[in-house]
């Protein structure tokens, strides 16, 4: 779809370019014609010399006139092309990114840590003063490993969930599962990436790409702010869902 949009691009770009700089290529044609008939006629071996002269005059003005026209036609055909220059700008909703648990992003370590406290299911694994990590617990219905919420200037600004694997189905079905909950509360991906060679048959095949680096399956979700919401299969073969305030994160 994508090449599809970009040859009716060009296309239009094309046309575009030939119907408003046409003139100038008629101009150049018109005083070519003359030039070379000047040409021709200084070429004539019965000629005197003050008629070569004469003729050379005009012929050197023809040429000065045609690289003024050409110049012309060049700044034309320059500017039809940065104006139909398209920027497609990604979706964004409009709408801040979902809280977790209640818990306000920019919140600090410390209130995080009491909202997550009363969290069903959630267990402290690890703390210092740039996280809070747990484990168990459930996100969009599905069991998680664990879950890592990390600070910048002592305000959370991320959360990173990794699923529990599930026996009754790998990592790519949990993963497609996930983002079609995701696509029914969101709407279409911001950007996505979930193309594999044709020639990868198998999932595990697939899976194997994934962990080794030479695949990247995701997508992403734009909000307020380009803040972030992201489902993708890391390089262990989890599938992964990361939360980030765009702005908290640079700061």
């Amino acid at each position: 779809m994508k090449k599809f949009v970009m040859i009716v691009l060009i296309a239009a770009t094309s046309i575009l370019i030939s119907q408003d700089c046409d003139h100038y290529k008629a101009e150049i044609d018109s005083l070519m014609a003359e030039f070379n008939a000047i040409k021709d006629k200084m070429s004539d071996q019965n000629i005197t010399r003050d008629e070569y002269d004469d003729l050379y005059s005009i012929y050197t003005d023809a040429w000065s006139e045609i690289v003024e026209k050409q110049k012309e036609q060049k700044k034309c055909i320059e500017s039809i092309k940065k104006t139909v220059k398209v920027k497609v700008e990604p979706k964004r909703l409009n709408e801040g990114l979902p809280q977790i648990f209640g818990v306000k992003w920019g919140s600090s370590r410390l209130t995080a840590k009491e909202k997550l406290r009363n969290a069903e299911g959630l267990k402290i694994s690890d703390t210092d003063e740039s996280i809070l990590e747990y484990r168990n617990g459930k996100h969009f219905g599905y069991s998680v490993n664990k879950w890592q919420f990390s600070f910048n200037n002592k305000k959370m600004y991320a959360c990173q969930i990794i699923y529990s694997s599930d026996p009754n189905k790998n990592s790519l079905k949990l993963y497609e599962e996930i983002s079609c909950k995701l696509i029914e509360k969101y709407g279409e991906p911001s950007y996505n990436k979930n193309t594999f060679p044709s020639s990868y048959k198998s999932d595990k095949i697939k899976l194997s790409s994934i962990k080794n680096g030479s695949v990247t399956i995701y997508n992403k979700w734009l909000f307020k702010n380009d803040d972030v919401l992201r489902i993708g299969i890391n390089e262990n073969g989890d599938v992964m869902m990361t939360y980030l305030v765009e702005k908290l994160h640079k700061k």
